[in-house]
């Protein structure tokens, strides 16, 4: 679970910070940079498990390599990006073999800076300047505070007190040179690398729980879901090939063949998907998932109160969202974090009530204790969304935030330069003080934002949607 970000110096953001809950929402018209962040959380993603160059020339990015750095105008743009982000772990990690370790700390911060310069060839290249993973200490955790309630402090209290206060991961001089080291975790030594030669990251590098808290950040990171449904993506049966997916991707591919091997794991999970369905989509009882000898692929059905049969291909695209939310939330397979673009499309508006409230089963209730971890966060520009998930301001698990473009003067390289930058502002439930306690860099008129403005804002026309 993430719980705040820092970033600088990557497309639309500069000198940005954000906090997160479980269940996040970020409203706001396009352009604003609301997708902007995901790209961020996504290249973050890719660099905890390849290397620079194909982390960002991955064909999913938007925009090409120098694109990713802030523009200043011209042929001007950001030499550096910076990111920085809090996660709250799972105490249980798992290597690919079979080994399992218990975290001592499970409030990491990481931090990384890529640097683009010139390489012996006089083209721009891309290097790792600095690293560094470290707990958060907790006096210093506004988050942990503020969000989690007393009765779930066991998931940040130390396993054992003591120990060195040195970071897992830092970055440190040595004469003229820079290196990043890793410190021993376990049974392994440390480690050493010269920044300035690194191709990838050292989190990316580790696969072992020798370096537990390590591995963890990275299994963190790299678990990161990112989701744009397609309707056709989502009807589709799922052919029977050799290395079958069967979790369900960023489309909405492999429905089918993830709820066949749910169904397969634990016959109870159909039942409970089915009566989710039902809860949301009263004409449908039941669903089911064929084994299609005939064609070798599997195929949803759904069935209704008359026991008539629809497959997933004549189904409307709403009904389909609304399905897959309903087999994530039922699939144990899914845990940390899950970034979905704009929930409501395709949703009849009087369905938007219960999309809401499928989104935030969807989220870790601190009060309950069926952990794993399950984060969510939404991106839309939905009025009637945000009314409706507005209802749960009072709960510290849910928060709102208004994302809009400002204009900035900064100095940058000893120049005032006026940029245009994404701005994520919390949306105040009233005039006394922020949804969340916990310092923003925003001035208080900003700050001033109520659900009334908000709404207002989305619902004027500011260009094609």
């Amino acid at each position: 679970m993430i719980t705040r970000i820092k970033i600088d110096g990557f497309k639309s953001f500069h000198h940005f910070e954000m906090t997160f809950t479980p269940f996040t929402v970020i409203a706001g018209v396009n352009a604003s940079g609301k997708s902007n962040l995901f790209d961020a959380l996504m290249l973050l993603a890719r660099l905890a498990e390849t290397d620079l160059k194909t982390a960002f020339t991955w064909h999913g990015q938007r925009g090409n390599p120098n694109e990713l750095f802030t523009q200043y105008g011209g042929n001007h743009c950001a030499s550096e990006l910076t990111f920085e982000v809090d996660m709250l772990l799972n105490r249980e990690i798992h290597d690919n073999w079979g080994g399992k370790e218990q975290l001592n700390h499970t409030r990491l911060r990481y931090r990384l800076i890529i640097e683009k310069k010139q390489n012996q060839f006089n083209i721009d290249d891309l290097f790792i300047k600095h690293e560094s993973l470290e707990k958060i200490r907790p006096d210093e955790d506004d988050w942990v505070k503020k969000i989690l309630p007393e009765s779930s402090k066991s998931l940040v209290k130390s396993e054992r007190s003591g120990g060195t206060a040195q970071p897992y991961i830092r970055t440190e001089a040595e004469g003229n040179t820079v290196a990043i080291k890793i410190r021993q975790d376990g049974k392994q030594g440390g480690k050493a690398t010269r920044a300035n030669a690194a191709s990838q990251t050292v989190l990316s590098a580790i696969n072992s729980v020798d370096f537990k808290h390590v591995l963890a950040a990275k299994a963190e990171m790299i678990s990161w879901r990112f989701l744009q449904f397609n309707p056709e993506d989502l009807g589709e049966p799922s052919k029977k090939e050799m290395g079958l997916q069967n979790t369900l991707s960023r489309s909405g591919k492999y429905l089918a063949a993830t709820l066949f091997r749910i169904g397969q794991d634990n016959a109870y999970r159909m039942v409970e998907i089915s009566r989710m369905v039902q809860s949301f989509l009263p004409q449908f009882t039941e669903v089911v998932v064929r084994d299609d000898e005939a064609n070798n692929q599997y195929l949803v059905k759904l069935r209704d109160k008359d026991k008539n049969e629809y497959t997933s291909r004549v189904l409307s695209e709403g009904t389909l969202r609304i399905l897959a939310l309903c087999v994530l939330a039922n699939d144990d397979q899914h845990t940390g974090l899950l970034c979905f673009e704009e929930p409501e499309n395709g949703i009849h508006p009087f369905k938007i009530k219960d999309m809401a409230r499928l989104l935030k089963e969807l989220s870790t209730d601190f009060l309950a204790t069926d952990l794993p971890l399950r984060q969510i966060i939404v991106n839309t520009h939905s009025p009637g969304l945000v009314g409706e998930i507005y209802h749960w301001t009072n709960d510290p698990s849910v928060s709102i935030w208004y994302a809009k473009m400002k204009n900035q003067i900064s100095d940058i390289t000893g120049k005032r330069v006026k940029l245009s930058v994404t701005g994520i502002l919390p949306v105040l439930k009233d005039r006394n003080g922020p949804l969340l306690e916990i310092p923003v860099p925003y001035s208080e008129p900003e700050l001033k934002l109520t659900l009334s403005t908000v709404k207002q804002y989305l619902e004027t026309d500011h260009g094609a949607s």
